[in-house]
């Protein structure tokens, strides 16, 4: 089942390179390769490093480390004008895991200034300068086929800047707690009522982990009184 997941997939977009697809997911063994294409549409020659880092957190920002787990080959290339090159990503372990594992998928592009000048010469070799241009990311999604996610509000706290949230997920699935994803309700005095989408103005929603919790900040909610409401929850659409 392959996901988007648009409020995560990061772009620094000045021009050059591209990556598809932008979302992926592994959930069956036997299919041993993922292919991920870089593409070149510049009328110039661009270089351009591949990696691919493990998602560990999404709290506050997105805490990653580096991996043996998930290996993509070629790493490093160079793309002529308009060429497209096919990278292959594999999961290495014989089995897939029980908590789903998340990947960043990384291309940066790397911007190559040649010169044949005397004095920039070594050995009567060409200098080369490469210095970072730009840096495109995907994500890559790996769980069983089965895998769900389940998340529920913990704890809700009232302050000057609204309600703070804490969303845990108890399944082995990572989910975005949006308002397109979910619907939110509040009890107060014993009626419950269901935010509106002009309550998540300006809501800034992150992906929850399988087995992490994270605080959603609600500042915005003005349909419903928040000094009354007594309790939350919300319900998978």
């Amino acid at each position: 089942m392959k996901k988007l997941f648009l409020l995560l997939i990061t772009s620094h977009i000045l021009f050059g390179i591209t990556l598809v697809p932008m979302t992926e997911t592994l959930e069956t063994k036997k299919k041993k390769n993922i292919v991920f294409k870089v593409s070149n549409p510049t009328s110039e020659p661009v270089a351009v490093d591949f990696s691919i880092m493990k998602v560990t957190d999404t709290t506050n920002k997105e805490l990653r480390e580096e991996t043996s787990l998930v290996q993509a080959y070629p790493t490093q290339f160079v793309l002529s004008p308009k060429e497209t090159k096919s990278v292959r990503v594999r999961y290495m372990s014989n089995e897939l895991p029980a908590k789903e594992e998340v990947y960043r998928v990384i291309a940066k592009e790397l911007d190559i200034e040649v010169t044949d000048k005397k004095e920039e010469n070594i050995k009567g070799k060409v200098g080369v300068n490469i210095k970072m241009r730009f840096s495109y990311e995907g994500l890559l999604f790996i769980h069983q086929k089965d895998a769900k996610s389940s998340i529920k509000i913990e704890h809700i706290q009232k302050d000057n800047r609204g309600i703070q949230l804490t969303l845990a997920n108890s399944g082995n699935v990572s989910d975005l707690p949006s308002n397109i994803n979910y619907d939110y309700f509040v009890t107060i005095q014993g009626q419950e009522y269901q935010l509106q989408k002009e309550d998540f103005k300006n809501t800034s929603f992150r992906r929850v982990l399988a087995g992490k919790s994270k605080i959603l900040s609600l500042q915005n909610i003005t349909t419903l009184p928040i000094e009354k409401i007594e309790s939350m929850r919300v319900e998978k659409k």
